[in-house]
């Protein structure tokens, strides 16, 4: 049984850690879209 738990945690915090690199790289593109759309002056 304390494999399954293992199993679960592990997939647990392997989803979280996905789930931040993808919000941390939108984030990153939001950026480089809006210095690459500024209005130049």
């Amino acid at each position: 049984m304390h494999v399954k738990k293992l199993l679960v945690i592990a997939a647990a915090v392997a989803g979280a850690l996905l789930y931040k690199k993808k919000v941390q790289e939108s984030e990153a593109r939001k950026t480089v879209w809006s210095e690459s759309t500024d209005k130049v002056e």
